[in-house]
């Protein structure tokens, strides 16, 4: 056959090529993966003597774009892999990822109680998690493993076996002791619990802002008020004798039977920007206040309002008329403080709110809340205050806040209550005068604002 004839038929294929389209054939993905050439085999083609090599450094370079570009999507796409994204175990500092440790321990049927130097928080501030019965391991770590078994009782043991009882009390602070050693001896080498721990601040609530203590209680009394029936007589519910439930209740914030609170520091910024002097409270604002309390304490469900003071919420099933504490999650039944249908006595009589917390718990332990040996940041006479007493105190603070109205805030005010104060002493100034002091006592007052607003840059021409 002729060069021209072979030519010829190489330039009618091409034509029928681009009419149809159906011949033209992709490289397979074993052949792009294994890094074959692409390019028709000149075997095949004998015809075919002289490629541009223009043409094809193009497709060279375009088909080397396309494996970068499916390269980097796989790298990609492997970078957002669910095994990527897990989260790290080792934060001593996440307060959040001990409570979850923390909360494997509540099972009673994989967990009972331990003494304080091999208790759950001991175990849950240096990496455990309880995985079995009375077993122990580091998750997410270095999946090493602990059994911690104690001997029984001594109450198992007769009273007139008095070397038995003698005996397992040695040995059960023998293995006390070993096993302190192995809540960091029970790491691997390498694995970074073994080294160091969570703090001792690590079970302390988030109760240093008083408007955030009232608003973690208003929720906490939301939720149980929801419980309505399942929830046990206030007769039932015993408290210290520290708190004043009436007192506490006369001095709650008017909005705290609705849905939300309203924000004080929103309310601050409202009577900071005002150019219109604070008015002294009458009267009327007085009397409309003791009508607020009064019906507070009317319509409050004082069973709900005492056991969320204290730290207590509804389980999310509020079927099962659970009350739960998230600090150191004790699960209460709210049917056994509540007399029967029949009108039988409850299973128990009495409803200790401090007590069904842990021994840990901070909510009722100010060693706890205080961070151990860290100094305190709430305290009453220099002494650490548990979490219940840090709430009251919040209340207090905020209903100081709500009242500071009643504090005379200009000189008006002043002269006026020294005047009903000591009538015989009081000096009535006339008008003019009275004016003119308040002028002044404004102008300073704007000279402070002022000097408290930060001057923006000046514009340079």
């Amino acid at each position: 056959m002729s060069y021209a004839l072979a030519t010829k038929k190489r330039k009618f294929h091409r034509v029928l090529d681009s009419l149809s389209g159906a011949n033209v054939q992709k490289p397979s993905n074993a052949d792009s993966s294994t890094g074959k050439d692409a390019s028709p085999n000149p075997a095949k083609y004998p015809t075919i003597k002289k490629v541009r090599l223009a043409s094809s450094g193009s497709v060279a370079d375009s088909e080397d774009m396309i494996i970068r570009k499916s390269v980097s999507n796989i790298s990609r796409h492997s970078s957002l892999s669910p095994s990527s994204q897990q989260r790290p175990n080792f934060v001593p500092w996440d307060r959040e990822r001990f409570l979850e440790r923390l909360e494997t321990f509540r099972r009673v049927d994989r967990w009972s109680p331990k003494p304080a130097a091999i208790n759950e928080v001991q175990w849950a501030k240096r990496g455990w998690s309880c995985v079995d019965v009375m077993r122990v391991e580091c998750v997410g770590g270095c999946g090493r493993a602990v059994v911690v078994k104690l001997p029984d009782e001594v109450d198992d043991v007769g009273e007139d076996d008095t070397d038995k009882i003698i005996e397992r009390r040695e040995v059960e602070a023998r293995l006390v002791e070993e096993y302190s050693k192995r809540i960091a001896d029970g790491h691997a080498e390498r694995c970074p619990w073994r080294k160091s721990g969570c703090d001792d601040t690590i079970q302390r609530l988030p109760l240093t802002n008083p408007e955030t203590a009232v608003n973690g209680l208003h929720a906490r009394y939301l939720n149980l008020a929801r419980l309505e029936s399942k929830l046990p007589p206030i007769d039932n519910i015993e408290t210290p004798s520290k708190l004043d439930l009436d007192e506490t209740i006369s001095i709650l914030p008017p909005a705290f039977l609705g849905d939300k609170l309203e924000p004080e520091t929103q309310r601050e910024t409202q009577r900071e920007t005002t150019d219109n002097p604070p008015q002294p409270a009458t009267k009327n604002d007085d009397s409309h206040t003791n009508i607020s309390s009064q019906k507070i304490g009317a319509e409050l469900d004082k069973a709900a309002f005492v056991l969320a003071a204290f730290g207590w919420d509804a389980a999310p099933d509020v079927g099962a008329g659970l009350a739960t504490c998230g600090a150191c999650f004790r699960r209460l039944g709210l049917w056994m403080y509540k007399p029967k249908e029949d009108g039988s006595v409850s299973v128990y009589t009495k409803l200790d709110v401090v007590g069904e917390h842990m021994d840990y718990c901070p909510w009722v332990n100010p060693k706890t809340q205080s961070g151990g040996g860290k100094p305190v940041l709430h305290g009453f006479n220099g002494k650490p205050q548990s979490g219940w007493e840090i709430l009251s105190q919040a209340i207090k603070t905020m209903h100081r806040r709500r009242t500071r109205c009643d504090v005379p805030s200009t000189p008006a005010e002043v002269t006026s209550q020294e005047a009903l104060a000591s009538p015989g002493e009081a000096k009535v100034d006339d008008d003019e005068t009275q004016k003119l002091r308040d002028r002044e006592w404004w102008t300073k007052l704007r000279r402070v604002r002022q000097s408290l607003q930060v001057k923006g840059l000046k514009r340079t021409k």
